[in-house]
């Protein structure tokens, strides 16, 4: 549920649209029931031989002998008769908001309506491509509108996803891992995409649907109609439990795609070394694992996302049964009752049965729709927690709440009883072993210092402390007798200069690249570090010069 509500946070920014796909939800619902309804004067006409005035004028009829009868026997009951005074005035007063229901159509209604029954039936037909029309530009103004909605909210949490991204330590960064960062931000958000459009779109409109239809059915006849809903305890049960074992699949299959990114990146980010030990057969077994696991657990959510939709039609078949048999017996035995039990106010007739029929046929399209989109509900579900997990993540290395000023390096830097353990996975029980521990090292001002070692030994290590990617696990880092913890990082890298061991060049102009580190830099000082590093020549000789976009 806690996911749900953070995903509302983020649709929440661009409420405007939102709440105008919902009015739209509701045309769309609003026609979708009147087109069904049709159903009702359409066989009046045709099958049972008798006009919309006619039928109105008999409606009227009834409902005044109705009232007038149960006047008298309201008239006729004793005062201690409590209980029987109660009924007759709940049908009293049924019978009356009944025939002024009527009359208002007489009145306001009627008179628009064609006596001859052909041309009833055109008007009827023109009232049903009316109704369609209104209701497709509804439904596309709402899938535009909630078409946005998602785009935006998904923009909004892909860049809160590369912010927290940017935020985090180096550390942190390991420990996730590059593939399940491109995971989450791609695969993952892409389900989590899908997911909020459903849920805009089909998750209101279609639910509105229904409401609409069983609306209506409880007007035309509430006795039957509440049959219906005897299997809604049913389907709740059935996709409660569908949905657990939906939403485990699908973090198991997220996780097995993490798998087959690391397994890309991992084998042409090192292709040169895969070429130079011809490592092809062991990189394609690991791909193959990868993708055989990733189809395994893309099965077991398929398998279980193909019984849904049939189950649910079969139990939406027997909710519907349920109404229609009785109502069916009302019709045939021209009667209001069945085993002794009152299912309707008077004998239904075969117009209020088809009526009935189609606003539950009504009823079971969105209910269909909906079970087909339970699975990618889960599978977007399962993703929006992996996204916000990375949302959530904190970095180990913590900013001071007071920053000292942090002037130009003037006398030292000491490193003083230094140990360092870097973090495991979630998944290790027992802690790694101390990269380094209790190193001491001070290096003078101007001073030119080598770090040798063998591998493993910690040199990286302990040049990573210097610029903060990782914090000692004991002993402090200080550069002129302030520890570097003081400052800001922004501040300290600001003066630390950094050669890698492999050239980056990022997906730019060469002049951009070289600027990286100091986006202040004049073209002059660029110019110059391009000497510096003999690279002006080939520069120059480039058809756009530091314009040319490398990387």
């Amino acid at each position: 549920m806690q996911v749900y509500l953070r995903v509302a946070e983020y649709v929440w920014l661009f409420r405007r649209q939102f709440i105008l796909s919902v009015i739209c939800a509701v045309m769309v619902s609003m026609f979708w029931a009147v087109n069904l309804s049709i159903a009702f004067p359409i066989v009046k006409v045709l099958f049972e031989n008798d006009s919309i005035h006619a039928y109105v004028d008999s409606e009227i009829r009834r409902y005044e002998v109705e009232i007038q009868r149960e006047t008298e026997a309201l008239e006729s009951l004793r005062p201690d008769q409590i209980e029987r005074k109660a009924v007759s005035q709940a049908r009293l007063s049924v019978a009356q908001n009944s025939l002024a229901f009527a009359t208002l159509i007489r009145q306001n209604a009627l008179p628009w309506v064609p006596k001859d029954k052909f041309d009833t039936i055109i008007a009827i037909l023109a009232i049903l491509l009316m109704a369609t029309l209104l209701k497709g530009m509804f439904t596309y103004f709402q899938e535009l509108l909630v078409g946005s909605v998602v785009q935006l909210t998904v923009n909004s949490i892909r860049q809160a996803c590369f912010r927290t991204a940017l935020r985090l330590d180096y550390q942190t960064l390991h420990r996730i891992g590059d593939s399940s960062l491109m995971s989450r931000m791609t695969n993952d958000i892409e389900q989590m995409t899908a997911t909020i459009r459903i849920f805009g779109v089909s998750m209101v409109r279609e639910p509105l649907k229904a409401a609409g239809c069983i609306g209506v059915a409880f007007w035309v006849n509430w006795r039957l109609t509440l049959l219906t809903v005897t299997v809604v305890p049913l389907l709740g049960y059935m996709f409660h439990r569908f949905g657990k074992m939906l939403r485990d699949a699908s973090h198991r299959s997220m996780q097995s795609m993490a798998t087959i990114y690391n397994t890309i990146s991992e084998t042409f980010g090192a292709s040169k070394i895969v070429m130079a030990f011809s490592g092809y057969r062991r990189h394609r077994k690991q791909f193959l694992n990868a993708n055989r696991s990733y189809y395994e657990d893309s099965m077991k959510i398929v398998r279980l996302g193909s019984l849904i939709r049939p189950l649910t039609e079969i139990m939406a078949l027997v909710a519907m049964f349920a109404a229609l048999g009785p109502g069916a017996y009302l019709v045939l035995r021209n009667t209001n009752e069945m085993w002794g039990i009152q299912l309707a106010n008077r004998p239904m007739d075969i117009a209020e049965l088809s009526m009935l029929y189609a606003l539950l046929l009504g009823t079971l399209d969105p209910v269909r729709r909906l079970s087909g989109c339970f699975t990618q509900i889960k599978r977007g579900m399962a993703g929006s927690e992996r996204v916000f997990q990375l949302i959530d993540e904190k970095s180990i290395i913590p900013e001071p709440r007071k920053p000292r000023v942090m002037v130009r390096h003037s006398s030292t830097i000491l490193f003083q009883d230094l140990s360092f353990r870097y973090q495991g996975s979630i998944d290790e029980e027992q802690q790694r072993p101390l990269a380094l521990k209790n190193v001491t090292l001070e290096v003078k001002f101007g001073e030119v210092v080598a770090i040798v070692g063998g591998n493993g030994s910690g040199k990286s290590t302990l040049i990573s402390l210097l610029p903060r990617f990782i914090d000692p696990t004991q002993g402090i880092v200080q550069i002129d007798g302030v520890d570097i913890r003081e400052f800001r990082t922004l501040d300290l890298r600001s003066q630390i200069g950094l050669v890698t061991q492999e050239t980056m060049l990022f997906n730019d102009t060469i002049y951009e690249n070289i600027r990286y580190g100091n986006p202040n830099a004049t073209r002059k000082q660029i110019e110059d570090a391009a000497r510096q590093a003999h690279a002006m020549q080939f520069i120059s000789q480039l058809p756009d010069g530091f314009d040319t976009v490398v990387g």
